[in-house]
């Protein structure tokens, strides 16, 4: 597994990529160019540091076998005070391995909500629903449930609301865009990370304007 480095003492405004490995960049050719985070790094320019705190195959569900809350994403978080937190989980909990019920997901959903607004730095937190998915339901190797995503995302888009944390509809705004994803239909290709990151920019953009 890799570990990210955090650049704890950065000056200027950080910005947190919090995800699985729609985050991390699976299937891209290169990743540490190609992923969003990457790509929205770019996009922000120098006085911006972005980490990809993505971590491929992880689920939020406490009884999933690779739980997201098992891993140092947290502490990682805590050490690097950020000032933003892009949210980006949820797709890997639509697996059948994964998905136990409604109430399991939604708890474990608000207990990474939660945990970010009590990072000591307050981050704003932007998330983004998880997209839609065009995989064969019988490929065993992904195990994958449309039925369970569309429950994911409906929990989602209510908790957020709940919260009042602003967020990015991906789940809609993927609908029928095939273009944007590598040949597993699951994850983005190049052009789809792209996409991600000029969605993320915008909304980083926005709260900054407001804060002028």
């Amino acid at each position: 597994m890799r570990i990210p480095c955090v650049n704890v003492n950065f000056e200027g405004i950080k910005v947190a990529c919090v995800g699985d490995s729609l985050t991390y960049g699976t299937t891209l050719l290169n990743r540490k160019v190609e992923s969003y985070p990457a790509r929205l790094a770019k996009l922000l320019g120098k006085n911006f540091d972005v980490v990809n705190l993505g971590f491929a195959g992880y689920a939020l569900n406490r009884h999933s076998a690779k739980c997201y809350f098992n891993l140092p994403a947290l502490s990682l978080l805590e050490q690097y005070s950020p000032n933003y937190v892009i949210m980006l989980l949820g797709t890997n909990d639509a697996r059948q391995k994964n998905f136990t019920n409604e109430a399991d997901f939604s708890n474990a959903y608000r207990s990474i909500i939660n945990s970010i607004i009590n990072l000591k730095s307050k981050p704003q937190i932007i998330a983004m629903t998880s997209p839609m998915a065009y995989v064969d339901t019988n490929l065993r190797e992904f195990d994958f449930s449309y039925e369970n995503l569309l429950k994911i995302v409906k929990i989602q888009k209510e908790i957020l609301s709940e919260y009042q944390i602003p967020y990015i509809d991906l789940y809609n705004i993927t609908q029928g865009k095939t273009s944007l994803y590598s040949e597993d239909m699951l994850h983005f290709n190049s052009k789809g990370a792209k996409f991600l990151a000029f969605k993320t920019y915008s909304a980083v953009k926005e709260f900054e304007s407001r804060e002028k």
